[in-house]
C-alpha cells in the first residue's frame, strides 16, 4: 500500500515540505518532469507535489495529467480542484476519476477568473464554490457504503485556502468566517494565499487558536516571485495577491539568490511559530532551489527574529485583529479589534428588512396570508398549477425593485435575506458565490474581475452589522447550492412555497479534535 506521505506527515505534527507546480505558468511539462525526477532521487526535502487546476483561468493541462507521474515516482500528491470550468456533475465525475487514481488530498477552491480561450472569452461556471466541493466531498465519503452506491475508494482529504493577508476589517473577517465555514463542512488542512507579512499571517494561527480550530494544521505559502510576477500581483492580475511597495522595490534590484534567501527566512520563521509545514512555490524554480530554500532556512534556524523588518511588510492602515505585540508580532491576550462597521441602514435595506418581517418570515401574518392566497396549503406544491393567478402575478412585482436596487438576475432561489440585503451575490459577484467571498478581491475590497464593483461579500459584512445581525452567521451558515429547476421563476413565491434554499440550509459547526480524531 502507498503511503499519503503529506497526510501521515500531518497527523504526527512532522513539518512537511510541499511545492506547488503550476503548470502552464511556472513550469512547463519537460520542467515539470526534471523537478519530479530530482525530488524522487533526493533522500530528504520535498516529497509532496501540488498540482494546479487550470490556474490563472487559462488553458492548461488539468492535474489529473500528472498525478500518475507523481505517484509512480513514490511521491504524494495534492490535487487542486475547483469549480470555475466544471459544473456539480462533472465535478462529481472527476472525483471518482481521482479517486481511481488513488489521488487523496484534494485542496478545494472556488478557482480564479476564466480568462481568453478558443474563440474568445470563456464562460464561468461557478455551479459548486470551494465550500460546496467540500460537501460534496464529505457526501461522497459517506455515501461510500450505501446501497444505492458501489463502493468507492472515497477515502479523500480535503483540505482548504485562506487569505490572512487582507487589508481592510470586512475582507479579513469574512475570510476567517469562510474559513470556519470550510472546516466544518470537511476541510482537514489549510494552505494560505501568497503574501510577505508574517504578522498578518501568524494572526492566522493566532485566530485560530482563540476560536479552538487550532487542531486543523495550516501550511503557509511562501512564494518567490520574480519582479515582473510581484508587479502582476500588485496589479490585481494574480488573483488575490498582496504585494506591498517595499517588497516590490526590492525585486526589481534582487538577483535569485537573494530571493531565494527572503523565501528562507520565511520558512525559517513559520516553522520556528509552530505551523504544520511550508507550501513553496515560484517562477521557473529548479529543485535544487528548493533544496537551497530548505537548507539556508535551517541555517537560519530561531535566529530569524533578529530580521523582523525583513518579514513584515506592510501597509498603511492595514487591519490587524490584535495589538502590535513586544515581538513585533500581534498581541493575542486582548479581544478582537474590531471596529463593527458601518451602522447606517440604507433606505432599500430597510425596506427589505421590514417587508421580510412582515410579509416572508415563516411565523408572520403577511406570509400565512399569502400562502393562502397561493393555494399553498403547508406543504410544498407540486406542478406548476399554483404559479397561475392574480396572486402570483402580482408577487412577481416585488422583482422590479429587487431588480433596480439589489441587482437580481431572477436566480428564483434568493440568499438576499443570508446577506441582509446587501445586493444579489447572483448579479453582483462575478463567481455567483452562496457561501462567502472568493480570495480574490483586490487589496481595496473591489472584485478581482471588475474594479470599479465593490465586493458583494465585504457589502454583506457590513450590510449585517448594519442590521443588528451577528456576521458569524457566516461561518456557521452551510447554503445548499443553486437549484436551477427554479431559474426564473418568482423567488418570494418559492420562499412562501418552502422549495427554494432556506429550508435546506444547514448550521454546521468544526468538529473538535477528538470528535475528528474518532472520525478518522
Amino acid at each position: 500500500m502507498v503511503v499519503n506521505e503529506f497526510r501521515s506527515s500531518l497527523n504526527q505534527g512532522r513539518f512537511v515540505y510541499s511545492v506547488e507546480l503550476v503548470l502552464g505558468r511556472d513550469h512547463d511539462v519537460p520542467d515539470f518532469h526534471k523537478f519530479i525526477d530530482d525530488a524522487a532521487k533526493a533522500d530528504e526535502g520535498v516529497k509532496v507535489i501540488s498540482v494546479t487546476d487550470l490556474p490563472g483561468g487559462r488553458p492548461a493541462l488539468p492535474p489529473e495529467f500528472v498525478v500518475e507521474s507523481i505517484t509512480d515516482r513514490g511521491l504524494t500528491p495534492i490535487t487542486h480542484l475547483t469549480g470555475k470550468d466544471d459544473n456539480r456533475n462533472f465535478i462529481e465525475g472527476r472525483l471518482h476519476g481521482l479517486a481511481g487514481l488513488g489521488a487523496e488530498n484534494i485542496l478545494a477552491l472556488t478557482g480564479d477568473a476564466p480568462q481568453e480561450g478558443f474563440g474568445g472569452l470563456a464562460k464561468p461556471v461557478y455551479d459548486l464554490d470551494s465550500v460546496l466541493i467540500l460537501d460534496l466531498i464529505k457526501s461522497l465519503r459517506e455515501s461510500k457504503d450505501s446501497e444505492d452506491q458501489a463502493p468507492e475508494p472515497f477515502d479523500f482529504f480535503p483540505g482548504a485556502v485562506v487569505s490572512p493577508y487582507k487589508l481592510r476589517e470586512s475582507d479579513q473577517m469574512m475570510q476567517y468566517y469562510k474559513l470556519e465555514l470550510k472546516i466544518a463542512v470537511g476541510a482537514r488542512f489549510i494552505i494560505t494565499q501568497l503574501g510577505y507579512n508574517l504578522r498578518k499571517l501568524y494572526e492566522l494561527k493566532q485566530y485560530m487558536k482563540r476560536e479552538e480550530l487550532d487542531h486543523v494544521p495550516v501550511i503557509p505559502s511562501v512564494y518567490v516571485p520574480t519582479a515582473t510576477i510581484g508587479k502582476m500581483m500588485q496589479q490585481g492580475r494574480i488573483a488575490g495577491c498582496v504585494m506591498p511597495d517595499g517588497v516590490l522595490e526590492k525585486l526589481k534590484k534582487e538577483k535569485k539568490p537573494h530571493r531565494l534567501e527572503r523565501a528562507a527566512l520565511m520558512v525559517a520563521a513559520v516553522k520556528s511559530l509552530g505551523f504544520a509545514g511550508a507550501h513553496i512555490g515560484g517562477f521557473g524554480l529548479k529543485y535544487k532551489d528548493i533544496a537551497t530554500i530548505i537548507e539556508k532556512a535551517d541555517a537560519i534556524g530561531d535566529t530569524w527574529r533578529s530580521r523582523m523588518d525583513e518579514l513584515v511588510a506592510t501597509h498603511p492602515e492595514e487591519f490587524y485583529l490584535f495589538p502590535l505585540g513586544e515581538d513585533g508580532l500581534s498581541d493575542d491576550s486582548t479581544a478582537y479589534q474590531l471596529g463593527q462597521g458601518d451602522r447606517e441602514v440604507k433606505l432599500a435595506q430597510k425596506i427589505c428588512l421590514v417587508a421580510n418581517r412582515m410579509l416572508i418570515d415563516d411565523e408572520s401574518s403577511g406570509a400565512h396570508f399569502l400562502q393562502k392566497r397561493l393555494g399553498i396549503n403547508g406543504t410544498p406544491p407540486e406542478g406548476d398549477e399554483w404559479r397561475h393567478g392574480l396572486w402570483y402575478a402580482m408577487l412577481g412585482e416585488a422583482r422590479r425593485f429587487k431588480k433596480s436596487h439589489l441587482g437580481c438576475v431572477g436566480c428564483g432561489d434568493c440568499i438576499q435575506d443570508h446577506l441582509a440585503y446587501a445586493g444579489c451575490s447572483m448579479g453582483r459577484c462575478y463567481k455567483e458565490l452562496r457561501n462567502g467571498p472568493c480570495g480574490g478581491a483586490r487589496p481595496d475590497g473591489s472584485c478581482e474581475v471588475d474594479a470599479e464593483q465593490p465586493c458583494v461579500w465585504t457589502l454583506a459584512y457590513q450590510y449585517t452589522i448594519s442590521a443588528m445581525q451577528d456576521p458569524r452567521k457566516f461561518a456557521r451558515t452551510l447554503v445548499p447550492p443553486r437549484d436551477w429547476s427554479l431559474n426564473r421563476t418568482n423567488s418570494m413565491a418559492n420562499r412562501l412555497a418552502g422549495i427554494d434554499n432556506y429550508h435546506r440550509r444547514q448550521e454546521v459547526e468544526a468538529l473538535s479534535q477528538d470528535e475528528e480524531s474518532t472520525e478518522r
